[in-house]
């Protein structure tokens, strides 16, 4: 039986009865939509709905908004995009790849190397 389920934060994006109907009907018809009706009668949708300050991005709890907008957010968003992309670039030329190569690319050192050479460049160190 499929289960699909979102989390909230209750009362921030969700707010009203109506809404989570919706999203409930709507969560259950595009899964139809793609395994076809005979699973409407088993699929289950879940809000799991969890309390203000209960959820956090980056060690601040949610919903901190000026967090969210702020420049410590968006300088933590820059540091990763940019360790992300070297480590990207990093598999590319390690394998002589294009940087489109497939996941499933993995070096001769395996997924083992992979996180080895994240850590550095998170470390800073490459």
């Amino acid at each position: 039986m499929p289960i699909i389920t979102v989390k909230v934060i209750k009362g921030v994006v969700l707010t009203s009865d109506e809404q989570k109907r919706d999203l409930l009907k709507k969560m259950t018809d595009t899964f139809i939509s793609v395994v076809g009706d005979v699973a409407r009668p088993y699929t289950y949708c879940i809000i799991e709905e969890t309390p203000l300050y209960e959820w956090s991005i980056g060690g601040h709890p949610l919903p901190d908004l000026p967090f969210l907008y702020g420049p410590e957010y968006a300088e933590m968003h820059a540091k990763a995009n940019a360790m992300m992309k070297s480590f990207v670039e990093s598999q590319a030329a390690a394998s002589d790849a294009p940087a489109a190569a497939p996941v499933d690319n993995v070096p001769a050192g395996g997924h083992d190397e992979w996180s080895t050479r994240a850590q550095a460049i998170w470390a800073g160190s490459t």
